[in-house]
């Protein structure tokens, strides 16, 4: 996705992510203020993202300390409101999460099934870099005999195990692209979008694949049945 030409709905889903500048956040939050539809979208995609996290946590970001302007109180306000409406809904929801076995979250009334994972990586930590890259290896040899799937899914700082000049790790990857052909790794365009906001060339290992939102790409497939793992 060309991030020059991203929609309202691509920008609601950047808005959740927190991958908006002060300017972007404005334009978004003006538009949702005066129409009720776009109001109730960004409340699903925060459900959503509830529905993510609050089974199987995923880690904080590790940031500088900056200092929050009008704009971002405004921003953060909105998506608590939105954010405690639907959680006051998420019980009910026809998507609930719940653990299975043998490993990782699954969706409650979706078919769960055993060969079909998503590894989800937002921290830049070495050690969880190199956690993510063994589960990925071991999910994928063992679900090879079953021609099942492993996706790597990468968003926020998570994104540097795929970016060229920051990653320590892509010969590996590579290696490990080659060898199994049913694993592949996936970085979000919203996080991409931040990146050219301020003026950084982002170029990424070959054949990773990109999804305009991380989230979304998260739960249409745990929709479709796959176990999501958070590192």
């Amino acid at each position: 996705m060309n991030p020059d030409q991203l929609t309202i709905h691509d920008r609601l889903h950047a808005l959740a992510d927190g991958q908006l500048d002060a300017e972007q956040t404005r334009y978004v939050l003006a538009q949702v203020e005066t129409d009720l539809e776009l109001q109730k979208e960004l409340c699903e995609i925060q459900r959503i993202k509830h529905l993510v996290k609050s089974a199987y946590p995923l880690p904080a970001l590790t940031r500088q300390p900056v200092r929050r302007t009008q704009v971002w109180q405004q921003a953060a306000m909105y998506l608590l409101v939105f954010g405690l409406i639907f959680l006051a809904g998420a019980g009910s929801s026809h998507y609930a999460p719940k653990l299975w076995q043998p490993e990782g979250l699954t969706l409650e009334n979706a078919a769960a099934y055993d060969d079909r994972f998503i590894v989800f990586l937002d921290s830049h930590e070495p050690a969880k870099l190199e956690k993510a890259l063994v589960k990925a290896e071991n999910l994928a040899q063992q679900v090879a005999p079953k021609d099942g799937s492993v996706y790597v899914v990468t968003s926020a700082e998570g994104i540097d195990l795929l970016r060229l000049g920051t990653t320590r790790h892509e010969g590996r990857i590579l290696q490990m692209s080659e060898q199994y052909p049913h694993l592949k790794f996936v970085a979000c365009s919203n996080t991409l979008y931040s990146f050219k906001q301020r003026n950084e060339l982002v170029e990424l290992v070959n054949d990773t694949e990109v999804a305009p939102s991380a989230v979304e790409f998260v739960v249409n497939h745990m929709r479709d049945g796959w176990r999501y793992i958070a590192i």
